[in-house]
Order: structure tokens, then C-alpha cells, then sequence
């Protein structure tokens, strides 16, 4: 490991890092800084004799919520500048909560305000493009996984700034006495695994965008190629920036916080926050300062002991139809029975996981194993692009095997590709033991593409098994995490920086030793099913409530509860309100959300079948999925049709704290030969580069 130490800035990487960094830098002889004088970025095209600049569109993010009750409504406003002299098509690709029902879109250009539609998601591209090649100006929004989104905005005017705003609407968490909520600034970049499957295709589809550049075509041209099992990786694969060539991406974000209850303890582990006590029910909170865009933004608060929820019901009447939104908590009983465990920890070591983020998980790792008592197993899969069990049967949790094991974890580098699901084929193929909580503790950042694959095989092979995942780093794949929990009937945990492991994992592993609520059925009172998801309920764990979006059909008054408590039947019931609350709204929208996440995850339905219905869902609630996209269109065209847009991606933050890793079958350490053969190469070409001539004659 060596380092090197930049002003106030220490960068730290194994010696392969630095000689491929050599590299890079050495191969790209012709981009240089324009004149300080002028400001701005500029990056010269390469191989270029004349000066031929191209500058860099600017970007920046305001976050506004509004949070009533257990609803939080997001604006999300998107300022997209063209410094330059040129016409500009722009995209940024950006992350959303993994629970984030995006229903609205408008762009502003001035004083003008374009409000934008829900289309099938082909229809919406044709009308972009079209839109774009005639000069108009349009944005389009775009859902690429649950929690991944892009915005492409067409024929940015120079020195102009278009306002993209987006709306979306979710549901507040609570936990442990704690309420919280999420909002993501970056991305992990995911890991793409396989090969392309037709090379000639893929060639004949590049010769073509080459020859016929579609806006969006050009856009969306990210560094990776479509895969039998991702087919749209260059769709969210975006480059990061470069901080010492490029200007940070800044947010702001303030909250509007009612919660109907009295609440306290506002406060957010990652940022400094400004606090305006309105009553002992509301709060307005706003960052202290602008934060870059390269982490999780974590708000908290918890209501005052004397206010502890135990049921809320919300209900909207829309249209003629009536949804529902309940979160319950189960008994809380202190005489929880217990069974011993069996706990096999899985650890992600690919080269995304480099830096903090496998620090934090190796503490994570070392913690569990310090929780467990003399008569609880275990076992531990570590996997990069391979995966290896420590031990073909569980072992026992002596205070021998515990030392022996985290002396192991302590030596753990991370390096290489993320193929988790031969680490989930080990898993579910390792020993059950009777008379014990058989559970699967998963560690990674979700750096994957191929999040259907492994919710299905999750799904098909769990059995009576559960699975919880814990997030690493700085901005996680939150979304596959969910969900795999959800498939895994557990829970999800997020450790947003290594001060946080004790704190975050103690509730967790509380849980894991005793499952407080199992077999929960939710019925109306004439003993009908509830459309509601997730389905079937996972079990609960002590401080975890129910959270159910439904849909109310005509004539019910009554909820139902039932499940297992302390291995003894429990039933409950609860009443839907009488009056009607006016401010209630978007229930239909998180239900129409909760659906869609039911249906992609549902393996009796077709692929055909999932997108008609998925797609009728995103139509009639007007909401962007898999298959639905906003779309907004100007009606007059503002470019001339004589002068060209050239085509921006803005680049995002990468996660802060976090190293960029070759995440490739062969780990980092692999390149490091063909990297100083590449070096040798790179000085020839540099001393006889014509830009270095050219740069002599211009005095640079």
C-alpha cells in the first residue's frame, strides 16, 4: 500500500492502483485545463491540432419535503446549465428511495412551465427523440431499477438553465422507536456480469448508432455493454466524475415535519442540520450548509415516550375507490421463547466493497460473531467473483472458533467482481439444523445489475430459512437490499459510516435471537384476502411495526389480524376511520407502488404478463415504472435547425470515502503486468505524440 499526500488530501491504494493511475494519465497526453482567467472546465478533444474546447454543462439539486404523518411528499428540482456556446442534450442518471413513486413532471425554462405525461415507455422515447431532432425542448424521466432513475433534457440554449422538477411520494420508516427517512445523492456503480451475447449485434447496433444518432441513443451510451442478464447496462452505467477536473454537484434540501404526535430528538448522523421547533408535533429542518452529492442523506426524529404509536390508519377516497395505509405494532411481550441460532454470514470482498466500505464490513463481521452465545453455529461465505465456505458444516460458537474466525476476517482485502449468486447458491445449499433459527446475514453494498436473477433464486430456494442484508458504505444499492430481505421474509439494516457498526447492528441481532411475530394474516371481516404487499407478511421482530398499503373494496369497515405470538395464536382488530381526512393523499399511488413491487417478484406470472400489467398500473396512477415514463414537451421549437446539440451525461459524485476497484473476474492485482507493458507503450506514444509538439509550439 503506498500513499500519497495532496495538499490536505491523502490518497491511499495498493501499488497496482498507482502504476494503472500512471497509466491512464500518460495515455491521455492531450486534456488539459484551458485558461485559469476565464474560469470553468474545459477539455480539449483528443488528438486535436487546433484549440477545439468543449465545456462542461453544470449541475446542481434542491430536495423539499413534506412529511404528514407517515407519508413524505418529495419535490425534487433538477437545474441543468449550459455555460457554452453550443446547443446541449443532457442526462443525468441518479438514484430515489427504493420505495419512491415518482407521479409528476414539469420543466421550467424562464417563466414558461411544461407539465409532462405518462407514457408507455417506448412511446415516450419516440416522442423525445422526435422532439429533440426538431428543436423543441423536453425532458423525459426514466425508471431504470426501483431506485435508479435518469433525466434527459433536450436543447439546453447557451448560457441557459432548465429547472427539471420531479415528484414522488413514500412512506416514512419506523424502527426501534425511531422514525427515519433516506434520501440517496449517488450511486455504487454495479457490477455486469457475463458476456455480450451476440458480438456481430452488438457491433451491427454500434455501426448503427454511429451512422444514425438518435438523441437518447447517444445519451444513454454508457461504459458497459448489454448482457444476457443485464440487458440495459449501458443504460446505468455512467462514468464518475473527476473531482479535480470537474465542479462538485451540490444539493440543498429542507423538510416540512408533522407528524400528528408529539416528537423529539430531530436529527440527522451525516449532516448538520438547522432546527425550527414549530410545536411539539412539527418541525422545519433544513441543512446548515450545501452538501456534495456523494452520500446518503439520514434524517431522524422519535416520538416522546409518552406518545409510542401502536396503530395508525390512513384512508383516501379517490375516484369512486378507497385505499388504505396501516402501520401496527404487534404485542410487545417481554417473555419472548428463544430458540439457539444458526447464522451464516455473508461477506461481499469485490472490489467495490475497497476502502471503507470492507472496513466496515470485516467490524460488522467480527460484531456478529461476538453476539452469539456457546450454543449457537455459524459459518462464513466470502465471494468476489468466486465464492468459498469456511467450513462444509456449521461451526460452533466456542470463544475459539470466534477468535479463530475474526482473525480471518481481519486479513480480508477486497478486490475482484461481485458474482453473488454462487455466494447465494453456497448459502442455501450449506446444512439447516433442526430445533434452531436457520438464518442468512448477507454484507455487501449491492454493487449488482442482475437484481431479478437473484430476487428469483432467492424466492425459490429459501425454504424455512430467513434472510437479512445489511448495507455498507456511502451510498448502497438500497433497493436490492430491500428486496431481498422482503424475498427473504427479514429485514434490512443500512451502516452509513464506520462509527455506526455497534450501534446499527445491536438492534439487529437483538431481533435475530427472537422473532416476536411469525404466520401474520391480514383479512377483512367477512374473512376476504387483503390486496396488500408485501405478500406473504415476513415475520416481525420486537420494535418492528406492520406497514400495509391496500386497496379498500366497497362494503369493508373492519381489519383482521392474525399470527403467532410466543408460539400461542393472536388475533386483533382494527377499524377503518369514519370521517373521511381531506389532507389524506397518495395512498392510491403507494398502493399502486406496493403492487408493482408484488408483480415483479411474482413467479407464476409471464414476463409478458408482468409488463401489461405493471404497465396498466403506471398508466391509470400516473406514475413512472419498468414500463411507464414522464415525458414533457415544449410545443414551439427553440433551436435552429441548422446548428446541432452536442450530447452531455452528468456525470455523478462517486460515493464518498469509497475507491474505485476493477471489479472484473480477474481482480485489480491481474492488470498489474499488462499495465507496465502499457506504460513502456505510453512513453513511446508520448514522446512522439503530435499534441505534444503542438503543445511545445503554443508554450504550454
Amino acid at each position: 500500500m503506498l500513499s500519497v499526500k495532496l495538499s490536505k488530501i491523502t490518497f491511499r491504494a495498493p501499488l497496482s492502483d498507482w502504476l494503472l493511475t500512471a497509466l491512464f494519465i500518460l495515455l491521455l497526453p492531450s486534456v488539459v485545463l484551458a485558461n485559469e482567467d476565464e474560469g470553468g472546465l474545459y477539455v480539449q478533444i483528443e488528438g486535436s491540432e487546433d484549440a477545439m474546447w468543449t465545456q462542461a454543462p453544470q449541475f446542481a439539486t434542491n430536495v423539499s419535503m413534506v412529511i404528514n404523518g407517515l407519508v413524505n411528499r418529495v419535490k425534487v428540482e433538477q437545474h441543468f446549465t449550459n455555460p457554452t456556446d453550443d446547443w446541449v442534450h443532457a442526462r443525468y442518471l441518479f438514484p430515489l428511495p427504493q420505495n419512491a413513486a415518482v407521479d409528476h413532471l414539469i420543466i421550467r425554462v424562464g417563466e414558461r412551465i411544461i407539465e409532462g405525461e405518462i407514457q408507455k415507455k417506448q412511446d415516450a422515447r419516440k416522442a423525445f427523440n422526435q422532439a429533440a431532432s426538431e428543436g423543441k425542448k423536453a425532458s423525459l424521466i426514466e425508471q431504470h431499477r426501483t431506485n435508479l432513475f435518469s433525466t434527459q433534457v433536450a436543447n439546453i440554449a447557451p448560457n441557459e438553465t432548465i429547472v427539471v422538477e420531479i415528484e414522488y411520494q413514500e412512506t416514512v420508516h419506523y424502527e426501534d422507536g425511531e422514525f427515519s427517512l433516506r434520501f440517496p445523492t449517488t450511486f455504487t456503480q454495479r457490477y455486469i456480469p457475463g458476456l455480450p451475447e451476440n458480438v456481430t449485434q452488438l457491433e451491427a447496433t454500434t455501426d448503427e448508432r454511429s451512422n444514425n444518432p438518435e438523441p437518447l441513443a447517444e445519451l444513454q451510451n454508457g461504459w458497459a455493454v448489454a448482457t444476457k442478464q443485464v440487458p440495459d447496462a449501458s443504460e446505468i452505467t455512467t462514468e464518475y466524475r473527476d473531482p479535480m477536473l470537474e465542479d462538485a454537484i451540490v444539493f440543498t434540501l429542507d423538510a416540512d415535519i408533522n407528524m400528528g404526535l408529539p416528537i423529539e430528538g430531530v436529527s440527522s448522523p451525516n449532516a448538520s442540520l438547522n432546527i425550527d421547533k414549530q410545536s411539539e408535533s412539527r418541525y422545519l429542518v433544513s441543512l446548515s450548509d450545501m452538501q456534495i452529492a456523494n452520500q446518503d442523506f439520514v434524517l431522524t426524529w422519535r416520538p416522546i415516550a409518552t406518545a409510542m404509536p401502536v396503530a395508525a390508519m390512513f384512508v383516501q377516497e379517490i375516484e369512486g375507490e378507497r385505499y388504505g395505509l396501516l402501520m401496527a405494532m404487534p404485542p410487545q411481550s417481554n417473555q419472548v421463547s428463544t430458540l439457539p441460532q444458526n447464522i451464516t454470514l455473508i461477506l461481499d470482498v469485490s472490489g467495490s466493497m475497497y476502502g471503507d466500505s470492507i472496513d466496515q464490513a470485516k467490524q460488522a463481521v467480527i460484531y456478529a460473531l461476538n453476539t452469539l452465545d456457546a450454543s449457537d453455529h455459524f459459518n462464513l461465505i466470502v465471494f468476489n467473483e468466486n465464492a468459498e465456505i469456511l467450513s462444509p458444516t456449521p461451526l460452533q460458537a466456542t470463544r475459539e472458533n470466534i477468535a479463530k474466525v475474526s482473525r480471518i476476517v481481519r486479513g480480508i482485502v477486497a478486490d475482484g467482481g461481485t458474482e453473488m449468486l454462487g455466494a447465494l447458491e453456497l448459502a442455501f445449499a450449506s446444512e439447516s439444523m433442526q430445533q434452531h433459527l436457520n438464518q442468512l446475514v448477507f454484507i455487501t453494498d449491492g454493487a449488482i445489475g442482475n437484481e431479478d436473477e437473484l430476487y428469483d433464486f432467492i424466492q425459490q430456494e429459501l425454504g424455512s430459512r430467513r434472510l437479512f442484508t445489511v448495507g455498507i458504505g456511502s451510498a448502497p444499492n438500497s433497493a436490492f437490499m430491500q428486496r431481498a430481505a422482503i424475498s427473504g421474509k427479514g429485514t434490512y439494516t443500512f451502516i452509513s459510516n464506520i462509527t455506526e457498526v455497534k450501534s446499527s447492528l445491536k438492534p439487529l441481532f437483538e431481533k435475530l435471537s427472537a422473532p416476536i411475530m411469525q404466520d401474520i394474516v391480514m383479512k377483512w371481516q367477512d374473512e376476504s384476502p387483503i390486496d396488500a404487499w408485501p405478500n406473504p407478511i415476513p415475520d416481525l421482530y420486537h420494535t418492528q411495526p406492520l406497514v400495509q398499503s391496500f386497496k379498500i373494496p366497497e362494503g369493508a369497515e373492519t381489519l383482521n389480524l392474525e399470527g403467532v405470538l410466543n408460539q400461542d395464536s393472536w388475533e386483533y382488530q382494527i377499524d377503518l376511520p369514519v370521517n373521511r381526512d381531506t389532507k389524506t393523499s397518495g395512498l392510491n399511488v403507494l398502493w399502486a407502488r406496493k403492487q408493482i413491487e408484488s408483480l415483479s417478484l411474482n413467479p407464476s406470472l409471464s414476463a409478458a404478463q408482468k409488463e401489461n400489467q405493471i404497465t396498466e398500473l403506471g398508466l391509470a396512477h400516473h406514475i413512472v415504472t419498468k414500463h411507464t415514463s414522464l415525458v414533457a414537451i415544449d410545443k414551439t421549437p427553440s433551436r435552429p435547425l441548422d446548428q446541432d446539440a452536442k450530447a452531455h451525461q452528468i456525470r455523478p459524485h462517486a460515493p464518498k470515502n469509497g475507491a474505485v476497484m476493477l471489479q472484473s473476474g480477474l481482480g485489480s492485482d491481474a492488470f498489474l503486468l499488462g499495465g507496465l507493458l502499457m506504460m513502456l507503450v505510453s512513453f513511446t506514444v508520448l514522446h512522439f505524440s503530435p499534441v505534444r509538439s503542438h503543445s511545445r509550439r503554443q508554450g504550454v
